[in-house]
Parts: C-alpha cells; sequence; structure tokens
C-alpha cells in the first residue's frame, strides 16, 4: 500500500531550510537536517528538489517572492508619486526585515555558504538590469535628471544598502526607527539629487513601477515551476 502524501511537503521542506540556515547557517545544513526539521523521510526532500543547492535557491526565491509582493502593496496603496527613492526605501526596508534577505546582499558565507558564486546563470545581474531600466523609464516620466546614467544610480544604490547592512558590525546595534529614518534621509538625499525642472508624468512613473515588479514577480514564478 503507497505512502500518503505528505500535506504541503515542498512548503515545509522551505520552512524547515529556511530555519536551519539561521539557526547553524547552510554550510553546516544537510537533507537530513532538513528532512528532520520538516518532520518528513529524507527520500521525500529529494522528489520535491534534486539537490541540497535546489532548496537553497527556492527559499531564496520565496523571500524574494514575498519581498517583491510587499513592496507591490506599497507602491498600489501609496497615494502620492511613487517616484525612486521611495520605491527604493519600500524595497530596503522589506530586506532589513528579513535575515535571509540580508544574508543574502552581504554575501554571508556563514549563513549561505558559496550560494551567490555557485549560481551559474545570471538572476542577480538579470535584476540589476531591470533596475536600470526602470531608472530609465522614471527618466522618460520627467521624475530623473536625463542626464544621469541608469547603471551609476544602480551602483550608488548598491552601495548605500550594502554599507547600511553592513553598518552594525562597525557601529554595533541599532533601532529599526533609526534604520527607516537613516534609509530615508538617503531616499530623500538622492530625489533631491536627481530630480528635474521637467513636467513629472505620475501615471508614467507608476507605470514603470509595476513593470519592474511584474518583471521581477514573473522572473521568480519562472524559477519556481521552470516547465
Amino acid at each position: 500500500m503507497p505512502r500518503p502524501t505528505v500535506p504541503d511537503r515542498r512548503g515545509r521542506i522551505l520552512a524547515a531550510a529556511h530555519a536551519l540556515m539561521l539557526d547553524k547557517g547552510w554550510p553546516g545544513t544537510t537533507v537530513t537536517d532538513i528532512a528532520a526539521r520538516a518532520h518528513i523521510g529524507k527520500g521525500a526532500v529529494y522528489l520535491e528538489f534534486p539537490n541540497k543547492n535546489a532548496v537553497l535557491a527556492a527559499v531564496l526565491d520565496d523571500r524574494m517572492r514575498e519581498m517583491t509582493a510587499q513592496v507591490h502593496r506599497r507602491v498600489l496603496t501609496a497615494p502620492d508619486l511613487v517616484d525612486l527613492p521611495t520605491v527604493y526605501r519600500f524595497g530596503v526596508e522589506a530586506m532589513l526585515a528579513d535575515p535571509l534577505m540580508c544574508a543574502l546582499y552581504l554575501g554571508d558565507q556563514a549563513v549561505l555558504g558559496d550560494h551567490v558564486r555557485a549560481v551559474t546563470d545570471d538572476r542577480y545581474r538579470q535584476r540589476l538590469g531591470w533596475l536600470a531600466d526602470y531608472i530609465d523609464r522614471l527618466r522618460d516620466a520627467g521624475v530623473i535628471d536625463p542626464a544621469v546614467d541608469p547603471d551609476t544610480v544602480v551602483r550608488v544604490l548598491s552601495v548605500f544598502t550594502l554599507g547600511l547592512v553592513h553598518a552594525p558590525a562597525t557601529f554595533g546595534a541599532t533601532t529599526s526607527e533609526t534604520l527607516s529614518a537613516t534609509v530615508a534621509l538617503f531616499a530623500d538625499l538622492v530625489g533631491r539629487g536627481l530630480a528635474t525642472d521637467l513636467p513629472v508624468d505620475p501615471h508614467a512613473a507608476r507605470s514603470a513601477q509595476l513593470v519592474l515588479l511584474q518583471s521581477l514577480s514573473t522572473h521568480l514564478e519562472s524559477l519556481r515551476d521552470p516547465t
């Protein structure tokens, strides 16, 4: 008689792997550990994923999917013009609230090991490309100075984000309120520095944000189900 199917087996595996990454780090986690935490057999893990690295990639994609959904909700409900600094603030605040996403941005080997360097496709570089395209669309909408190079803006935002998540090691722990205030001030400075006197098209700006978020969402769904 065949064994009954485990309800939400994939979800249980991902939840277990997520917890273990934060508890003991991915390099020290085994498939046996994941199965035990999920209360399933080791073989059941391999029915869902071909190997341990596939589990990690799926966990990270799920966290990125949730972050994207959070930003999407905030864009849709924002009453005013949602410009680049606003979207950046939404994204950083969502990232700072997720320890695993912080580890991903930091390249924290204690948590994730060599995952980012081991990824052979272009998923991370592609996301930076979408951000540059989004900034280009904002230039067309009159939100950003047309003389600014989108790739330079992406690099500036990335450098600040990495510095922000590294800061506790230098300055010590801080509060969520202080982090939010820091991000808000930086976003405001970026907005002022990139501002233009051109007429702003708020509908085009919002459309640009939704295109960016939809591109990321579609990509993440394709990684979940490559067929």
